[in-house]
C-alpha cells in the first residue's frame, strides 16, 4: 500500500508537470476542449491500481519428522509466541505508516468537509434571497441579489442563478449566450467533474503541484465551455459573448460551481476564444490525448510482484517411508512370468502327428509350402525367444541382498531421526520450565503445555525401530522366491522339449 501511494504521488506529479507544459501549445493548435482533455492523464493515473506480476517461487518441502505428531510440530511456534517483547506505544497503534496514513486522510477529510459546509452555506444564502424565474428542462432558473454574474451549481438539484440586474445589464443576445454557457456546464457534467477534482485535491493537500494544477484545470474547464458555446453559435456571436464575459467578471465564484465571473481569467479566456481550430484538427487532438493516456499509464504504473510458493519435493528421506522393503520381492515377479511362456501359441502339435494351423487340423504332408514355411518361422522365433530367456539366480540373489542392505541403512536413519526428535522435545521442555512466569502472564497453563509435550514424547518413544525392520525383512519370503524361480525354469524346459519334439517329428515326416 505504501509503495503504491508513493509511486502514485511521484507519477501524478510528473504527469501534472507534463500537462502544465503542454496545455498552452495544445490549446493553440487543437483548441481549448482538447487542452481540457489533457487532465485525464493525471486523473487516470491517480486511480490506476498497481500492475501485479505473479512469480512462482519454488519452495523445498522436506519430509518433516514424520514420527512427530502435529502437536509436537506446533510446539516451537507456541513457545516462540509465549513471551513477546513489550511493544512500544507507536507499535501498539500500528507503527509510523499507520500514523502518517491516518494524519494524511484526516487532513484530507477535514478539508473536504470544511469546503462542503462552506458551499452549502453560500448556496443557502443564494436560494434564500432568490426569485424563481422558471425551469429549463430539469434545471431551475433563479434570480438572486447574492450573485453578481450568472452561475451554475448543484449536482442533484441543478440551478442557474443570475444577478438581480441581469435584464438591465445584459442585452438580450448576451443573456442568451450567458445562459448557454451555464447550461453547457450542467449538460456536460462539469459540476460532477469539479467535485471529483476537489476530492483528488484533498487527497494531495500536501502537494503544491496539486493546487497549481487545480487552478489550471478550472481555467481549462471554463475555456472548454466557452469553446462549446461558440462552436454551437455563429461567427458574430464571439463579440457578444466576449462582452457578456466582461460584464460578469466580478471576481466571485462558488466552490463546486462554474461561473462566468472569474476576473483573473478574463484576459486569458478572451485570448483563448481567438483560437478556432477546424473539426479535423480537433479530432486529431483528441486522438493525441488518447494515445498519450495509453502510453503514459503503463509506463508510470506502480509495479508489484505477487510471489506464489510452489512446493517442490526435496530429495530427503522420510524416516518411515523407505522402510517398506516388501517391494524387495517385486523383481521375482518378472521371473514368474516365464512360467506362462508358450513358444508356439499359433500352432498346436498333437501325438497323432497332426498340426492345428490357421483354424485347420492337418498332417505335415498335407501342408502347403507356405504353411510349412510359417511353421518353421514360428519354431525359429520360439527358439530365439527361449535363447534370450535365461534365469540368473545370482542376479536375483544380488537384488535381494541390496534390498536388505538398504533396509539396514534406513533403520539407522530412522534411529537418528528419532534421536533428533527426542532432543527437540527435551529442549521444548526446558524452554517451558525457563519461561513459566511469562507463560502464566500470557494467560496459558505451562503444565498443560508440558503435558502435551510429554504425550508427544511418549508417541515418539513408542516407535520400535527393530520391529519395523524385522517386519520389513520378514516380508521377503525366500521360499516363495525359490518356488517362483523353479517354476520359471520348468516352464522354459518344457517349452524347449516341445520345440525339439516338433522338429524331430517334422524331420521324420519329411523323409
Amino acid at each position: 500500500m505504501t509503495d503504491w501511494l508513493l509511486g502514485t504521488l511521484l507519477a501524478t506529479s510528473g504527469l501534472i508537470v507534463l500537462v502544465l507544459l503542454l496545455r498552452e501549445p495544445v490549446r493553440r493548435h487543437f483548441g481549448a476542449r482538447v487542452a481540457y482533455g489533457l487532465w485525464l492523464l493525471p486523473a487516470a493515473r491517480l486511480l490506476m491500481p498497481p500492475l501485479t506480476e505473479t512469480v512462482e517461487r519454488p519452495v523445498s518441502v522436506t519430509g518433516s519428522q514424520g514420527l512427530m505428531t502435529a502437536q509436537v510440530s506446533a510446539e516451537p511456534l507456541l513457545l516462540s509466541s509465549v513471551a513477546p517483547a513489550e511493544p512500544s506505544l507507536i507499535e501498539q497503534i500500528g507503527g509510523w505508516p499507520t500514523i502518517l496514513l491516518t494524519a494524511w486522510l484526516g487532513v484530507a477529510a477535514g478539508l473536504f468537509i470544511a469546503r462542503i459546509l462552506a458551499f452549502r452555506r453560500e448556496r443557502d444564502e443564494i436560494m434564500a434571497h432568490s426569485e424563481d424565474l422558471g425551469w429549463i428542462g430539469s434545471i431551475q432558473l433563479i434570480q438572486s441579489s447574492d450573485v453578481s454574474g450568472p452561475v451554475a451549481f448543484g449536482i442533484f438539484e441543478r440551478v442557474i442563478a443570475v444577478p438581480a440586474n441581469f435584464e438591465f445589464l445584459y442585452a438580450p443576445h448576451e443573456r442568451r449566450l450567458a445562459l448557454d454557457h451555464e447550461l453547457a456546464h450542467h449538460r456536460s457534467g462539469d459540476l460532477i467533474v469539479n467535485l471529483f477534482a476537489f476530492v483528488l485535491l484533498c487527497l494531495q493537500w500536501f502537494n503544491p503541484l496539486a493546487w497549481i494544477a487545480h487552478a489550471a484545470f478550472r481555467f481549462d474547464q471554463e475555456a472548454a465551455c466557452d469553446a462549446r458555446v461558440l462552436d454551437m453559435g455563429k461567427a458574430q456571436d464571439r463579440a457578444d459573448y466576449g462582452r457578456a464575459i466582461a460584464k460578469a467578471a466580478s471576481g466571485r465564484a462558488l466552490l463546486f460551481a462554474s461561473a462566468l465571473d472569474r476576473r483573473n481569467m478574463l484576459h486569458r479566456r478572451l485570448k483563448s476564444m481567438l483560437t478556432n481550430p477546424s473539426s479535423g484538427r480537433r479530432t486529431t487532438g483528441r486522438l493525441f490525448v488518447l494515445a498519450a493516456i495509453a502510453v503514459a499509464l503503463p509506463l508510470t504504473a506502480t509495479r508489484a510482484i505477487d510471489y506464489v510458493d510452489v512446493p517442490v519435493p526435496a530429495k530427503a528421506k522420510t524416516p518411515v517411508a523407505p522402510v517398506a522393503p516388501a517391494a524387495v520381492a517385486t523383481p521375482v515377479a518378472a521371473v514368474a512370468a516365464v512360467a506362462a511362456l508358450h513358444p508356439v501359441e499359433s500352432l498346436q502339435f498333437n501325438q497323432e502327428g497332426t498340426i492345428h494351423i490357421n483354424g485347420k487340423t492337418r498332417k505335415w504332408r498335407e501342408l502347403t509350402p507356405e504353411e510349412k514355411s510359417q511353421v518353421r518361422e514360428e519354431i525359429a522365433r520360439a527358439k530365439a525367444e527361449l535363447a534370450r530367456t535365461r534365469i540368473d539366480r545370482e542376479e536375483i540373489n544380488r537384488e535381494i541382498r541390496e534390498a536388505m542392505a538398504e533396509a539396514k541403512i534406513d533403520k539407522e536413519d530412522l534411529r537418528r531421526d528419532l534421536a533428533e526428535a527426542r532432543d527437540e522435545i527435551e529442549r521444548a521442555m526446558r524452554e517451558v520450565d525457563a519461561q513459566v512466569v511469562e507463560i502464566r502472564r500470557s494467560g496459558q497453563d505451562p503444565d498443560q503445555i508440558k503435558a502435551t509435550i510429554r504425550a508427544s514424547l511418549r508417541s515418539v518413544e513408542a516407535i520400535d525401530v527393530e520391529a519395523i525392520t524385522r517386519h520389513a525383512i520378514a516380508s521377503v519370503d525366500h521360499r516363495a522366491i525359490e518356488a517362483s524361480v523353479a517354476a520359471a525354469e520348468a516352464s522354459v524346459a518344457r517349452a524347449q522339449a516341445e520345440i525339439e519334439r516338433m522338429e524331430e517329428k517334422f524331420a521324420d515326416d519329411e523323409e
